[in-house]
């Protein structure tokens, strides 16, 4: 099994776990909210990674960090996650956990990556004009990419609209290397 199959089938217990137990909200910024401190605290990651540390000790600290900061359901995933040597997949786990309550919920993922990080007042036009063409919820997922020089990629539904700088230059250095050289009379 890959990694991704691992943080896959993690996020969909966590999701049915929470799912039934009505707080798929509250486990998404839990399980979230773990994996960002796992992975921002390289002390606590060696310690749940370390082979040597016994498998009660690790639950105890999980226990004590984050038992009374998230869900019941992902302190059980994420300590199932960490006793099964899997503490690297949890950043993997939050992020499918997010894609699936999205999925469940009728929400469409639109990946937005632009030059420079977008305001406000862009962000929500992108959102809105997404919602009206697509006639569904859209969350935005963000990345910034400066090699894309200026513009717009957005990706949704299986589909790429690139209205970036750089492929426009692209497209453009294509149309003037092929097109016939005006020559002598």
């Amino acid at each position: 099994m890959t990694t991704s199959e691992i943080a896959r089938t993690y996020a969909r217990v966590l999701y049915d776990l929470a799912s039934a137990a009505n707080a798929v909200d509250a486990t998404d910024e839990g399980v979230r909210a773990a994996a960002e401190a796992v992975r921002g605290h390289i002390d606590l990651r060696t310690a749940l990674t370390d082979s040597g540390v016994p498998a009660e000790k690790k639950r105890d600290v999980l226990r004590d960090i984050f038992g009374q900061a998230v869900t019941p359901e992902v302190l059980s995933v994420v300590t199932l996650a960490v006793e099964r040597g899997h503490t690297d997949t949890l950043g993997e786990i939050a992020r499918i956990f997010s894609e699936i309550a999205e999925a469940e919920r009728g929400i469409v993922v639109a990946e937005v990556t632009t030059a420079v990080p977008l305001d406000g007042a862009l962000r929500s036009s992108i959102t809105d004009r997404l919602v009206a063409a697509l006639g569904r919820p859209v969350s935005l997922r963000e990345r910034v990419d400066a090699s894309i020089v200026g513009g717009v990629i957005i990706k949704v539904g299986g589909r790429v609209l690139d209205g970036s700088l750089s492929t426009q230059l692209d497209a453009v250095r294509t149309n003037l290397s092929t097109a016939s050289q005006g020559g002598e009379a």
